[in-house]
């Protein structure tokens, strides 16, 4: 009988924190997407003020998403090479053109639903101000159906973005954690809970019409908490139920026999749970109520996507070697996601200055 060893080298991780970021960013964005859609549709029932905050929340993610994407690809330069050498049979390659389209569609989505709230800063005292109230390129108005079917075309091109991210991991067949329907289905149902929790941000930055704490002024409407409260519930109930299912889908390994992951699959399932109740619980959008739910749909979102992207990676393929995997202080690791969040807000503290709370109606 003769006996092999196999020797593996080690391997850098295939993906690195910087992608966890990506797929939480443009997650936000083309969740905002539809969920601002749905809030034009019936804008009887829902506020200016939360149709901003969608729709910024739609613009900034798509900008800081695809800047998180050149960090895992380790140079921006590499980013050239997909355009230059095409390759239509490659999700990765196809995502090229889907996102620049993507990004382009949400900066005109938000800036022409918008523009109303920036040609009011013409008449300001702020020189700066006056110089950002001329980003309107004119006078000219836009209707609320062609308003609409911008916002449409936006939501299809999301999808195709959806779509790709998904598709990208789902066709890893060494990793079975990955090739599986329920992991590409789990980024897109908890992407609609990293945008609720975005959107919370923007609400909480947004100058409110009373000096209190509480938002609840005539820019908010009883619809919007509706559609906040819809939104986490089906969300939080969705990903409670695929998480089981995702994690039983390896047949190579059981997570339920290893003590970590059934602490990180424990911590998931209580995640959305806490996702569920605070929107069981939501009886205003005052600002401590948009705080904390904001800060549960971020935090549960993201851990989804850092256990199934990054954690899924310290499996080993070929032993039974344990590969743990540290959280470098640096770049690419801590310092680069406290950037890329400082780099959202200080966005959204930007942007939020140009919109007219006041108006309940558009």
């Amino acid at each position: 009988m003769n006996i092999t060893e196999v020797l593996v080298q080690p391997q850098a991780t295939a993906w690195l924190p910087w992608a966890v970021q990506y797929f939480l960013y443009i997650g936000s964005a083309y969740a905002a997407a539809i969920l601002f859609l749905i809030s034009l549709i019936f804008q009887q029932h829902t506020s200016h003020r939360l149709r901003s905050a969608f729709v910024l929340v739609l613009a900034i993610g798509a900008i800081v998403g695809p800047l998180a994407l050149t960090g895992d690809l380790h140079q921006p330069g590499r980013a050239w090479h997909f355009f230059f050498h095409l390759t239509p049979w490659s999700w990765m390659s196809l995502g090229s053109l889907f996102l620049p389209l993507f990004s382009a569609l949400a900066v005109l989505t938000a800036w022409l639903y918008l523009r109303d709230d920036i040609a009011k800063l013409k008449n300001s005292n702020n020189p700066m101000a006056r110089f950002v109230g001329l980003l309107t390129l004119g006078d000219w108005k836009i209707s609320t159906t062609q308003m609409k079917a911008v916002a449409f075309i936006t939501v299809i091109s999301g999808l195709s973005i959806a779509l790709y991210t998904g598709a990208e991991i789902a066709i890893v067949e060494s990793r079975p954690l990955w090739n599986q329907a329920a992991s590409p289905l789990l980024w897109f149902i908890t992407a609609f809970l990293a945008s609720i929790g975005f959107t919370g941000l923007l609400l909480f930055i947004f100058p409110s019409e009373k000096t209190s704490s509480s938002m609840n002024d005539s820019s908010i409407k009883s619809g919007d908490l509706s559609l906040v409260k819809r939104v986490v519930t089906i969300s939080s109930i969705l990903a409670f139920i695929l998480i089981p299912l995702w994690a039983s889908n390896n047949p190579t390994f059981s997570l339920y026999e290893n003590s970590d992951w059934v602490t990180r699959l424990s911590i998931l399932s209580l995640s959305f749970m806490a996702c569920f109740l605070s929107a069981q619980y939501i009886k205003s959008l005052s600002r401590m109520t948009v705080a904390l739910v904001s800060i549960i749909t971020l935090c549960s979102s993201f851990y989804l996507r850092w256990v199934t992207m990054m954690n899924v990676q310290t499996i080993p393929k070929f032993d039974v070697g344990a590969y743990p995997y540290e959280l470098p202080m640096g770049g690419s690791g801590l310092l680069g996601i406290i950037g890329m969040f400082g780099l959202w807000v200080a966005l959204a503290l930007a942007v939020s200055e140009i919109i007219n709370t006041t108006k309940s109606t558009k």
